[in-house]
Order: C-alpha cells, then structure tokens, then sequence
C-alpha cells in the first residue's frame, strides 16, 4: 500500500511551520494513510505593525515576525474575509508561485490540505486546471469561503469543481461564518462531502471526525 502525500496552504497570520505545528493531534490520526505532508510557506509576510485578525492570537513574538497570507484585501498590507473590495495585492504572485512548486515536483501530490485563507486560494488554484488533469487526486478545505475580491468573481463563473473534495465546517466559528463555507461547497463543487463539528476555527480531531477522514482517505490508498 503506498502512503499518501499532500500539500498544505496555511492560512491568514500563519506559516508552514506553524500550520505543521497546528496540526500535529489531525496529522498523528492520520499516520497510517498519509505519509508525507508537505507544508509551504505564503510568499508575502505581513507587517509587524497590523492588528490581529484572523487567528493566532497566542502566536509567539518570533512567529509574528514570519506570519504571512497568500493576498491582502487592502492596499495597507491587511486581509478581511468578510468585506468586499477591490484590491487582491499579491494574489497573482502567489498563484504563479504555488503552481510552479507544484510543476516541479518530481513526485506528484495525492491531495491538497488547505485551512481558512488558504482554503479560499485553494480554490481559486483549481480553476487554472482543466478537469481532466488535476494535479492533485482529493482536495480537503477547512473553514473555507469565496473570495471577497472583485477580480476573483469572474473565476467563479460557471465553477464546478469535479474533484473529490471534503469540507471542514465548524458551526461555532467566530472567523469564517459557517455559511461562508456552506455556500461554497454547495455552489462550486461537485458531490461535496462535509464534515460539520460544533467547534470554531479550527481542524477537529474527535473520533467522529478521524472516522470521517479516514473513510474519504481510504478510497485512495
């Protein structure tokens, strides 16, 4: 049986590491089907100096100065999932940069994990591939969300992801409204699977949950 392999999108103030570190208890579940997660880091680091809106407000000094986002929503350098507007700062900068480290795997990823921030460019990552050739087998979203920025609507347009996707939804989040994340599965992707969990804004690791991945992981081992 060969292990899977899966690339990871951090979210808004985060970083690779300290998503590896978030999800040591998700990742520990999954030893036995997945064998490599591999986690990068956003191209563009946020300033020091922007109050906290997303998470990680236990974050160390250290890791603030690393915390980074895959777009800002505002020409100040900051990111709200909840405001419309017309700025995207970086976005194109990051797609091209995600999918050339794709491109240059030498050994192809199985699926795609992405959290928050990084699950609404997930999203948005599948739309530069035809149907037919994703580069990825599954794709798992956590607290995801259409994109807020006028220059991503069009992206939307006509989206049926036909992929097999699972969405992570918690009913008592205070960063991503769970109808965010609803709407999104329900209107962009084919035959969604979700996993709902009385939670917040966070990737649950109860036994009802680790039955749930499993049961999706397995049909791809």
């Amino acid at each position: 049986m060969t292990l899977l392999r899966i690339l990871c999108l951090h979210g808004y103030r985060q970083n690779g590491n300290m998503f590896r570190e978030k999800t040591g208890s998700f990742r520990k579940l999954l030893k036995k089907h997945v064998a490599e997660f591999v986690f990068i880091d956003a191209p563009h680091v946020i300033p020091t100096q922007e109050n906290m809106n997303e998470q990680d407000t236990n974050a160390t000094a250290s890791n603030r100065s690393n915390e980074r986002g895959w777009w800002f929503s505002s020409s100040d350098q900051t990111y709200d999932p909840l405001v419309s507007t017309s700025c995207d700062q970086g976005f194109n900068e990051s797609l091209d940069y995600v999918m050339k480290y794709i491109n240059d795997q030498q050994v192809p990823f199985d699926g795609l994990l992405a959290f928050s921030q990084g699950a609404a460019f997930a999203t948005l990552l599948l739309t530069r591939f035809q149907t037919t050739n994703y580069p990825f087998r599954f794709v798992i979203l956590v607290a995801s969300f259409k994109s807020g920025q006028e220059q991503h609507l069009s992206m939307y347009n006509d989206l049926r992801i036909d992929l097999p996707n699972l969405h992570v939804i918690g009913t008592d989040d205070r960063v991503i409204p769970c109808h965010m994340s609803e709407t999104l599965a329900r209107e962009y992707f084919n035959n969604a699977e979700i996993l709902r969990h009385s939670g917040g804004h966070f990737i649950p690791t109860t036994p009802e949950a680790k039955s749930f991945y499993i049961q999706f992981l397995d049909r791809f081992l």
